[in-house]
């Protein structure tokens, strides 16, 4: 055999496209409300709480109850995402490119949108007339980073922060439907090393039921 066959030794490529790992569009958007919004800025009106009157006599005067209103103010960011494809360069691939590209600014867009949801969350509000006074996130919502463990130390995501989570949600009436838990890869290898999640025992008397 030649020494020299290896000159005729062929590569063999695909055809198709595979993506790399990623998160792929959003988690969160279907989580929150979605509005269509023209102009920089736009301002969502809100009601409080008010308390009912005990009527004491008989053709008493009707009392007033001042409705506490305030006012939320968004501003709209603008993303962009783009990446160039030269006629030359299809005449010298095997595949289109355009698909693929399409899928990674989608993913792209997607991961952008969760991320501002997450800085949302517990950020700073404009409130006001005009959308001026900050207002920050409430230090009583947060849960304690040494909250269900014993001693008292600094721990990651666990099941006594969970019902700390819930006692906070339901002190303040919010609704069950829709509640959502948003934590990261860490946070879920921290709570799968709880026994009360992994363990049969528990599940059977769903001592993690959230409704």
């Amino acid at each position: 055999m030649s020494v020299q066959i290896t000159t005729a030794f062929v590569e063999q490529y695909k055809g198709n496209v595979e993506h790399l790992v990623q998160q792929k569009g959003s988690h969160l958007r279907d989580k929150v409300s979605v509005e269509t919004v023209t102009g920089k800025n736009a301002f969502f009106e809100q009601i409080g709480a008010t308390n009912a009157r005990i009527r004491t006599t008989r053709h008493q005067d009707t009392p007033r109850m001042d409705s506490p209103h305030s006012r939320r103010r968004v501003s709209l960011v603008d993303y962009d995402w783009a990446d160039l494809i030269d006629d030359e360069d299809r005449v010298r691939m095997l595949i289109d490119p355009t698909g693929p590209y399409s899928v990674a600014a989608s993913n792209a867009m997607g991961r952008a949108m969760d991320t501002a949801i997450i800085d949302a969350a517990d950020g700073t509000a404009y409130t006001g007339v005009a959308g001026g006074t900050s207002t920050s996130y409430a230090a009583a919502n947060t849960i304690d980073v040494q909250v269900g463990i014993t001693p008292a130390a600094d721990t990651g995501l666990n099941v006594g922060k969970l019902r700390a989570a819930k006692q906070v949600l339901d002190a303040n009436e919010a609704e069950d439907d829709g509640r959502t838990c948003v934590i990261n890869a860490k946070q879920l290898q921290n709570l799968l090393a709880e026994t009360e999640v992994t363990s049969s025992d528990y599940a059977v008397v769903k001592a993690l039921t959230i409704h």
